[in-house]
Order: structure tokens, then C-alpha cells, then sequence
């Protein structure tokens, strides 16, 4: 069994080591930090985020994993989640963690109830980010590391089909509360906690099929704005479908599909940071054809547009424009490089399409609905496992895979 270490026995950065009465007040302030935020954790409080990373709450990881419940081999499984990517900010009392399987066909898939896995857990802050983990299990380790489960018997649940995210019902309950961000008894003058780490061993486990929800790459929410009508098309063709890409990731390029265009017609996908504004100093969504009789253009643009195009609205007021050109197919691609650095996560980038379509009406141009993507990543997250044999010697070094971890809830 591992043994638990605190950081409130190491001497504080600049504490004289020779100054009993100094380390002895250190050790009390600790002890007393411990006691207030176990109190302040069992008090009632609103409904927060509690899911790391906190982006994932809600949302579908990227892919599943076998690792660490899907085999029937001993396994050791790390995961490190960098601060910024936790939903709460400071030390933070925990008393177990909950992961969620995989759902990778939702109202589908299934998995059958597991039992008994054997498992030690540690937990740790940790100076270590998901760029500087390394693939040697202990040295990832920060001085607060806390063996909170010793060989004790986990049953993992039956998950039945859902149309959704999968509840957090995987539980890890800790035999002694663990509080991250005290490394050692945390001074207000010192930096914020650093990443946090779990390290599940499984010493054995049962055969069966069961997967955890896992981090790779992140799935962008998406919506659907504005208007757009079934006349708004090419002669014989479907209205112009304007897909966005699955994943979308600061410092990494985005990109949009277009079906339906005329075969080898040019295209602009227009881009701005809001929905909101006008053009021609109109409000938008705003029609390109007079909406009491559509064979006219709209009142309002005849100044500027002579010729209506029925069904088609301009719903976006054009910051920047991406041109393009379709294949001999209709469909069509442009990409844009999206700026690098966590700041960007959350941002939200709004799209139209615009094509010429000599046949579609008298303006000659179609337009698609307005799609909105968000900024999903890349999540600071990384994990370092590897299979041993049952009950065989724990392996100290592992293989690393940064941008994934397991999906989980803190309790």
C-alpha cells in the first residue's frame, strides 16, 4: 500500500528549518485550513459546475476509452488536469471523484455491471502541466500526493442505454478527505494551487467491455441561426448546406463545408464575432425579396438591389469573407487559422454562406442559414498509463498521451 504524505510536514519556502516555533505555527495553520474548508464544503450551496475539465460539462468527450476498465488486466492510469481547466479556483476539500462511460451511440449502447475491481487511488496537486507531464509516473507527483483508496473492492454499475451525456456514476469514494491546493498550508502571498492529478492503479479486474468517456480533440457546440427558405436554391438543387467542422480548437485552422453550390461557382463564407447588428442599416435577419410579394425586391434595398432572391435573407453582417470555389459536385471548403492560447476558448464564431446561382433567381445569389461554432480547446489534460499483469508489479513508467484524460466529477 502506498503511504500518505502531507505537504504540512516539509518546511514552507523561505521558513527557517531550524525554527521550531515556526514550523509548529505552520502545521496548526494548516491543520486549521483543512478543518474550515471540510466545514465550508459541507455547507449548502448552489448548483456549480463541478466536472473536469469544467468545458466538459454536459458535453460528450471526443472519443471512449478501454483504459483503464475495458480489459481484464492490471492497469496504471494518470491523469493531470491543468488549473485553468477546473471549475473552481483554489483549494478545494474533495471526498471522491465519479467518471462517466462512454455513450458513443446515444439510446444504443449499453454496458453490463463489473465487479469486483481491486484499486488504490492517489490524488495530487502538482507544479506539472499538460505540456510538462512526463510518461514517469512519479515525478508527476506534487509534495501533497495522498493515498486516498488502499486495495479496496469497486463495483463499476450497469450503464443502460440514454439519449444523452451519461450521469457521473463510476464513484471512487476516498476513505480520508483530500484537499487540493494545499502545498504545504497554503499563504495567500503564495502562486494559485497548480494541476490537478488522480493515480488509479487497478491491482485486478474481471473480462467485460466497459468505456470511459474520454478527452481527444473537443466537439464545438453549434446552432442553427436566422432564415433561410426551400426557395432559396439552384434550379433542380437543395437549399446551400453550410456544415462547420466537428471540432474546433484555438492556434489550429477551422473549417466549413458547402453543399449544394453550382457546380464550379464561386462562394463567400462571411464571418463576424456576433449574430447581431444590421446591413444597409437594416436589422437583420433581413430578406433579399419584398416578403409581402416575393418576385419583388425588397422595398427597403431598392436603392441598392434592383433584383430580388425569394427565400434567401442575409443573416450575418460580414466582418471578414473567406472566398471559395466549388467542385464540379457543388461542394466546396475554406478554412480560417484560429489564434492560439486558452483565452480563445468559449469564443464564438458566427458563418453564412453566399453563392452565385445563375439559375436560382434574378439577383443570382443563394444564401444558406447562419451556423455559430465555439471555441471547445484544446483542453489541458494529459494521461499516462500501462498494463501489467494481475496482482504483478506496479510499472513505473508509462505510455503519455497529452489532450486526453478521463471525463470526471470531484464530490
Amino acid at each position: 500500500m502506498y503511504e500518505r504524505c502531507t505537504g504540512f510536514s516539509r518546511t514552507v519556502r523561505g521558513v527557517d528549518a531550524g525554527s521550531e516555533e515556526t514550523l509548529m505555527r505552520t502545521r496548526l495553520a494548516g491543520r486549521a485550513m483543512v478543518r474550515l474548508l471540510v466545514v465550508a464544503s459541507s455547507l449548502p450551496a448552489a448548483a456549480q459546475n463541478i466536472t473536469v475539465p469544467a468545458a466538459m460539462n454536459g458535453v460528450e468527450g471526443g472519443t471512449g476509452s478501454n483504459i483503464p476498465f475495458g480489459t481484464n488486466q492490471g492497469v496504471r492510469f494518470q491523469c493531470l488536469y491543468d488549473r485553468e481547466d477546473l471549475p473552481w479556483s483554489g483549494p478545494r476539500v474533495l471526498s471522491g471523484i465519479s467518471f462517466r462511460a462512454d455513450n458513443p451511440i446515444p439510446g444504443t449502447t449499453t454496458y453490463a455491471a463489473k465487479q469486483f475491481l481491486i484499486v488504490d487511488l492517489r490524488m495530487s496537486t502538482t507544479d506539472k502541466t499538460a505540456a510538462t507531464a512526463v510518461a514517469e509516473f512519479e515525478d508527476n507527483f506534487g509534495s501533497d500526493v495522498t493515498a486516498v483508496m488502499g486495495l479496496v473492492p469497486v463495483a463499476l454499475p450497469a450503464q443502460p442505454a440514454v439519449a444523452g451525456v451519461r450521469p457521473a456514476n463510476i464513484d471512487f469514494v476516498f476513505t480520508v478527505p483530500w484537499v487540493y491546493g494545499l502545498t504545504p498550508a497554503r499563504d495567500p502571498r503564495n502562486p494559485p494551487p497548480g494541476s490537478l492529478l488522480f493515480d488509479l492503479t487497478i491491482r485486478s479486474q474481471p473480462v467485460g467491455t466497459y468505456r470511459l468517456d474520454n478527452l481527444a480533440g473537443c466537439t464545438a457546440p453549434q446552432a442553427t441561426f436566422g432564415n433561410q427558405g426551400p426557395a432559396c436554391a439552384a434550379l433542380g438543387a437543395a437549399p446551400l448546406d453550410l456544415r462547420p467542422a466537428v471540432s474546433m480548437e484555438a492556434g489550429l485552422a477551422y473549417s466549413w463545408q458547402l453543399l449544394n453550390v453550382p457546380a464550379n461557382a464561386p462562394f463567400y463564407v462571411f464571418l463576424n464575432l456576433t449574430a447581431q447588428g444590421s446591413v444597409f442599416g437594416q436589422p437583420l435577419p433581413l430578406a433579399l425579396f419584398d416578403p409581402a410579394n416575393p418576385g419583388l425586391p425588397n422595398p427597403v434595398l431598392s436603392p441598392v438591389l434592383r433584383y430580388p432572391a425569394p427565400d434567401c435573407w442575409v443573416n450575418l453582417e460580414p466582418g471578414a469573407g473567406l472566398l471559395g470555389t466549388a467542385d464540379a459536385s457543388g461542394v466546396g471548403s475554406v478554412s480560417v487559422p484560429l489564434p492560439a492560447g486558452r483565452q480563445f476558448v468559449g469564443m464564438t464564431l458566427f458563418a453564412q454562406a453566399f453563392a452565385y446561382a445563375q439559375t436560382a433567381n434574378p439577383l443570382q445569389v443563394i444564401t444558406s442559414f447562419g451556423k455559430q461554432s465555439t471555441v471547445c480547446g484544446p483542453l489541458g489534460a494529459v494521461r499516462i498509463y500501462q498494463t501489467f499483469p494481475t496482482n504483478g508489479t506496479v510499472p513505473l513508467v508509462g505510455t503519455l498521451q497529452r489532450g486526453q484524460g478521463a471525463i470526471f466529477e470531484v464530490r
